[in-house]
């Protein structure tokens, strides 16, 4: 490359990032305004079938387009929310991981204190003290890691999870999201967010969890971010052992699709009846 070449080169100036990211807010206001349309549109058609429950003699003709319609409107709903929430994590910049602070625990107690989350992590609920004081001795232990989940842009705090390292491996004790940004991409994108911390940072080998079986969103999760099952037991309920090594993560192992656990779609006892 000449000098010429390198004087015409285009490098990216703030005022690039700052036109980037305008786009960006566009394009999440546009859908927005599309979602909210569509939303009027739902009611309307759900109010006339709804309606139609209260008449002597309803058109049955009109009865019939309008739940037509309201099925064509959830499900284009649907796929308009599920783009929005992409649209939201890619402009967010994605998921960073750093050591919590003491300021921030009492947000992350309430969380965890919530209905159907608390057993995860303690078997009845603690007081903000007793949480406090496991901070304290998680963030003395070198080989534990009590970390905050962010959105990297913003650096607003959506989770908190709990890493326990044992020489080559790294288990995840502890993960949850913030109730208002579950079912949202965010979860998955933690763990992905993590594998690569424990790899990275921690200089692992493996990443292990343990997860209860008749936990089908956390399932999904952490199939969506590459885990695979290594084991089940049931000990205190029906807990699988899952997990994902440093050669899986960069790509050099080969997957036997024979090998590969089925997505549990079906109840659990399907994959453990014998065969007739």
């Amino acid at each position: 490359m000449n000098e010429s070449q390198i004087r015409e080169d285009r490098t990216e100036t703030p005022e690039d990032a700052n036109v980037d990211l305008q786009k960006w807010e566009d394009a999440i206001s546009n859908l927005l305004r599309i979602i909210e349309r569509s939303e009027r549109k739902l009611g309307y058609f759900q109010n006339r079938v709804k309606q139609a429950k209260f008449m002597d003699r309803p058109n049955q003709r009109k009865i019939r387009t309008a739940g037509a319609q309201v099925g064509e409107h959830s499900a284009q709903l649907e796929g308009l929310r599920s783009e929005l929430r992409q649209l939201e994590r890619l402009y967010s910049g994605g998921i960073h991981l750093r050591r919590t602070t003491e300021n921030e625990l009492r947000q992350i107690w309430g969380w965890i204190n919530r209905p159907g989350i608390r057993n995860l992590l303690y078997t009845a609920r603690v007081s903000y003290e007793t949480f406090l004081n496991d901070w304290h001795r998680w963030a003395a232990d070198a080989e534990t890691f009590p970390l905050a989940i962010e959105i990297r842009t913003t650096g607003f705090l959506i989770g908190f999870m709990l890493l326990k390292r044992d020489t080559d491996t790294v288990k995840i004790r502890f993960v949850i999201i913030r109730p208002d940004y579950r079912a949202r991409g965010y979860g998955t994108d933690a763990l992905v967010e993590t594998v690569r911390y424990a790899f990275e940072v921690l200089n692992a080998e493996h990443v292990t969890l343990e997860v209860f079986a008749d936990n089908g969103p956390a399932l999904t999760c952490f199939e969506n971010a590459g885990f695979q099952y290594l084991s089940y037991a049931e000990t205190a309920g029906q807990v699988y052992t899952m997990g994902i090594g440093r050669s899986e993560w960069i790509g050099d192992s080969v997957v036997d699709e024979q090998s590969v656990t089925p997505q549990l779609s079906a109840p659990l006892k399907v994959f453990f009846e014998p065969e007739e």
